[in-house]
């Protein structure tokens, strides 16, 4: 098999495409290491292919394994025109070549996987261990929804703005907080909701405000003062903080780590093939510096 220098500038031009870059961005010490990373992989793929080969028939790839995928591949473009038009920057030759393809590819994964699943493989106990040192970042956090009527520290001096929230505060025997929230709060992201906040996390809130009203008892209108300015502050619901069991996350958790060890098992499946056969790749290096090609 050879592999022409032109390939592998087709495969550093994907690369840095995917990186919105063009070559023009790049300079001749940086164009040499992104060729040698290229390099590598065609050679990998081109022994991948060699041992797919000889094994086609024990790894089958159907014709709607084969649609999806190209329909995953087509989901990335805006039309049809943009879609030939990037195949055709890297060399595909039409909608039969783009099927080849793909079921080549489809076809190597399906012997990869079976060459390094048991390198990936996670225990149970793997998973629980993971689960364990990581319960703390699995846990859902405390919620609270809220609504409050906001005046702002910019508009309102103290006394004026107290006097004002104290008078709505009364107010809520006789009206309901959202009309009070859509004529008065200086919020306008919310006062059109008559003051409801939704679902909040500590995380995500300024911290003088956290510390006020994730204290604050349900239901019960309170008035608080923060840096932006003062708020009449109502909190509805309340959600603790919730961890799923092991046995909800279970698969969750496997696929995540078997996704993390699949790359390495890849690339050292792929550098034990290169190891076997060191006599049969031949690479001109001084190649790697030349001037793109076109």
């Amino acid at each position: 098999v050879r592999i022409y220098l032109s390939q592998v500038d087709y495969g550093g031009d994907e690369l840095l495409w995917r990186s919105g870059r063009e070559r023009l961005q790049v300079n001749p010490k940086e164009r040499t290491t992104l060729r040698q990373k290229v390099l590598d992989d065609i050679v990998s793929h081109a022994i991948l292919r060699e041992k797919v080969a000889l094994n086609d028939d024990r790894f089958p790839v159907s014709e709607a394994e084969i649609t999806a995928a190209i329909q995953r591949f087509s989901s990335r473009f805006s039309t049809p025109a943009e879609m030939a038009a990037t195949l055709q920057a890297f060399g595909y030759k039409g909608a039969k070549e783009l099927k080849y393809r793909t079921a080549a590819r489809l076809q190597q994964n399906k012997y990869l996987q079976s060459k390094i699943a048991a390198a990936i493989a996670v225990s149970d106990a793997e998973a629980r261990a993971w689960y364990d040192d990581y319960a703390s970042k699995l846990a859902t956090p405390e919620r609270i929804k809220m609504r409050h009527i906001f005046l702002s520290r910019l508009n309102h001096e103290e006394e004026a703005a107290l006097a004002q929230l104290n008078h709505s505060k009364n107010a809520l025997t006789s009206q309901p907080f959202a009309n009070l929230a859509r004529t008065q709060s200086e919020d306008s992201r919310s006062n059109q909701f008559g003051g409801e906040l939704n679902w909040m996390q500590a995380q995500r809130m300024p911290r003088d405000f956290v510390e006020q009203v994730f204290s604050l008892p349900l239901d019960q209108a309170s008035i608080i003062e923060t840096e932006l300015g003062w708020h009449l502050v109502e909190v509805t619901h309340k959600k603790p903080s919730h961890l799923e069991s092991f046995e909800t996350l279970k698969d969750e958790i496997v696929a995540a780590l078997e996704t993390t060890r699949r790359k390495g098992a890849v690339a050292q499946y792929c550098r034990n093939l290169r190891a076997q056969h060191p006599d049969k790749i031949v690479i001109q290096r001084e190649m790697l510096s030349h001037p793109w090609t076109h």
